[in-house]
């Protein structure tokens, strides 16, 4: 059996990060271990600037994940000890329930029960090989899932309780009609399509990806009268702001020359701080001149991570 840090492999392709379960011999179910990698693994896509999205699959192609591993119930932790609480999730997140505010992409190869449902949950969009199968069947095992809660996302209530009361497995076409997967896909080219949707996230802006990926988050709490607010909180850069100098028209500019916008300096910029009053500032690679502040020119410098963004 695998252990160690090889239970879950990495990999970057320029700037998508793919985190691959490596634990076939268990259906790829969740151990504390690989809940321990997994949430190691994300941490490092949330706060590594050269990652801009994320691909999670798993090997082989029978399972995405089983779910827990109620055979380490019996056996114990692989390390040693007992079973504990699983983590599952960073332990530095931007928000409780959400691990990162980058585009997340479950390519799902297999069956994914229980915890597996659970992890493809966890992901902004689901792409489904054509044999997979989906399903929450604790019920079976007189077990609980709390991530059940979140199962009111499905279009009606009546195909929420149908998941969570029945735990009948459901085909990858039925997950698709009810709103869980974007897309089926045969088996062969699963990763083959997930590699596209993440290759056309990385030609995008991604501070405003990121932005709206926060907005559908609050929005769902929030009253509609605190929308407007929000919004410009969360585009912090438009309109312009004081103390934030962006070039917000990398996109326009490329629009008006028909030609692809290029954000990659615009959302890896250098940061700069005034020598006289402190201000930290931050500054698009392509601005033309220098940027002044109490009539003198800001240095580049490192951003101290109490405000760094």
């Amino acid at each position: 059996m695998i252990t160690g840090r090889d239970i879950l492999l990495t990999e970057q392709r320029g700037h998508v990060y793919i985190l691959t379960i490596n634990r076939e011999e268990r259906r790829n179910a969740s151990s504390l271990e690989l809940s321990d990698r997994l949430g190691e693994e994300w941490e490092r896509f949330d706060e590594d600037e050269d990652l801009w999205v994320l691909i999670l699959t798993a090997k082989g192609d029978v399972a995405f994940s089983a779910g827990h591993d109620m055979k380490e119930d019996v056996e114990g932790d692989v390390r040693g000890g007992p079973r504990g609480g699983m983590k599952q999730t960073p332990r530095r997140k931007p928000h409780p329930w959400v691990s990162t505010w980058k585009p997340t992409i479950a390519a799902i190869n297999g069956y994914a029960l229980a915890g597996g449902w659970e992890l493809a949950q966890r992901c902004d969009v689901r792409i489904a090989a054509e044999h997979a199968t989906f399903g929450i069947p604790e019920i079976r095992w007189n077990l609980p899932a709390g991530f059940g809660a979140q199962l009111s996302q499905l279009p009606t209530w009546a195909i929420a309780a149908e998941m969570l009361l029945w735990g009948r497995p459901i085909s990858a076409q039925r997950a698709y009609e009810i709103g869980f997967v974007n897309k089926v896909v045969p088996k062969e080219r699963l990763m083959e399509e997930a590699s596209e949707w993440a290759e056309y996230m990385c030609t995008l802006g991604q501070e405003s990806v990121r932005g709206h990926k926060r907005l559908l988050h609050y929005a769902r709490f929030v009253p509609p009268s605190e929308i407007q607010s929000l919004t410009e909180d969360i585009f912090y850069w438009w309109p312009k702001k004081r103390g934030v100098v962006l070039d917000e028209d990398v996109g326009a500019r490329a629009f008006a020359e028909k030609r692809q916008p290029n954000f990659s300096d615009q959302f890896n910029p250098p940061k700069f701080h005034c020598p006289k009053c402190g201000s930290e500032y931050v500054v698009s690679k392509n601005r033309n001149g220098s940027l002044m502040c109490c009539g003198e020119i800001a240095k580049e410098g490192p951003l101290p991570l109490s405000q760094a963004w």
